[in-house]
């Protein structure tokens, strides 16, 4: 068996999955934006974790999305007594999904690159689409 009819099938592998894992991965940042997006919708707010103290509760990695403080009357402590912690209060933590934190931070990172990627690759498809007629290279042959 020649090398080129071993090299056949991964091509052809490949040209049949790469579709696949290219919609995949699309539908995974689409699935994942819109997620945020109703979490924020919601009213709560994400966080990474990135290491900290935390680390011993939490691992690193994790999405911990975190219920706001409810607006009421706060208790002002006279100065001088009990805790003069002045650490902004963030809210509760509501649920921590391990891992997603990642892909978050990812998404974060590179969904404006991606996404202009994307709009770039489809006005360039339509513009090979409306120019196909026009780049022919065969010879038209001439009406005798």
């Amino acid at each position: 068996m020649s090398r080129r009819r071993a090299v056949r099938p991964i091509r052809e592998a490949a040209r049949v999955f790469a579709p696949v894992v290219a919609v995949a991965v699309i539908a995974t940042i689409l699935t994942l934006s819109l997620a945020l997006l109703a979490v924020r919708f919601v009213g709560l707010s994400t966080y990474v974790v990135q290491g900290g103290p935390t680390e011993s509760m939490v691992p690193i990695g994790s999405l911990v999305l975190v219920a706001p403080v409810p607006s009421g009357p706060a208790a002002v402590e006279p100065p001088g007594s009990g805790d003069a912690s002045t650490a902004p209060q963030i809210g509760t933590a509501w649920v921590a999904i391990p891992t997603l934190g990642y892909a978050v931070t990812y998404a974060d990172a590179y969904s404006s690159p991606i996404l202009m990627g994307l709009v770039v690759w489809i006005l360039f498809i339509f513009a090979v689409r409306a120019l196909e007629p026009h780049m022919s290279t065969a010879r038209r042959r001439q009406p005798a």
